[in-house]
């Protein structure tokens, strides 16, 4: 899942609609929320949910936002779809040729039943694939982790720049390596949080037998980051998201 204020990729059962109009599980339909357009021409589709009852509707934009997400209202979570021009086989989330979703998150908007909400609004009313990669970076790193690991038969791969997550929260990866997900991590080599969090993932996640891969950039610290060659990082997810 794709998120902009904390950048967590993002997400019980929320309905665009009547429950009756559900697809038949596997079909893709397009989306219809407000489109605008974002970077080379694509669709950019604007949801808002409210926060109580899990509903989502199309929503306008503020003017002036541009490429960027502004925090929602209090009581609700903005919601956004960017629609690849050529869908890649399957309709995966995340990346080139990939559907990217994106839930508010933020140091108050953490992950919760709106996540599952707009999982369920993705997956069970527009047919996307029940197992999306996760891309983020710092604390979206430790958002992803928190559902993913609630959720650890529901994700395909999870790529991080700099990721956090308390010690609490890495005592649960147990499912996640359970369910051989792999883990990507992009870090700076003087990035405070290297030997305090990503190192200690990476070693946790190693013991309990899960597939992750470091990459270090020497003398980068926390933001921005990213591979300086991002084909490595493409091909991971390429070849997990499903």
């Amino acid at each position: 899942m794709f998120c902009c204020s904390s950048i967590a990729a993002v997400v019980l059962t929320a309905f665009l609609g009547s429950p009756t109009a559900a697809r038949a599980a596997g079909t893709y339909l397009p989306f219809e929320g407000k489109k605008t357009a974002w970077h080379d021409g694509f669709d950019r589709n604007d949801f808002v949910m409210d926060e109580e009852t899990l509903a989502i509707k199309p929503f306008n934009a503020p003017e002036g936002e541009k490429y960027g997400v502004k925090d929602p209202a209090k009581g609700q979570r903005r919601c956004i779809v960017i629609v690849p021009k050529q869908l890649a086989p399957g309709q995966p989330w995340s990346w080139r040729g990939f559907h990217v979703a994106y839930t508010s998150a933020n140091a108050t908007l953490r992950p919760g039943k709106e996540w599952d909400a707009w999982y369920a609004f993705l997956t069970e009313q527009h047919g996307l694939p029940r197992k999306p990669a996760f891309i983020g970076m710092s604390r979206g790193g430790e958002y992803a982790y928190t559902w993913a690991t609630a959720n650890p038969n529901k994700v395909s791969c999870i790529y991080r720049d700099n990721p956090g997550a308390s010690r609490e929260l890495m005592m649960k990866f147990a499912g996640l390596a359970t369910n051989d997900v792999p883990l990507l991590h992009v870090c700076g080599s003087i990035d405070p949080l290297l030997g305090k969090k990503s190192t200690a993932i990476e070693g946790r996640y190693k013991e309990l037998g899960g597939p992750i891969t470091v990459m270090i950039r020497d003398g980068e610290g926390h933001y921005p980051l990213g591979p300086k060659d991002p084909k490595p990082a493409v091909d991971f997810i390429v070849g997990k998201a499903n």
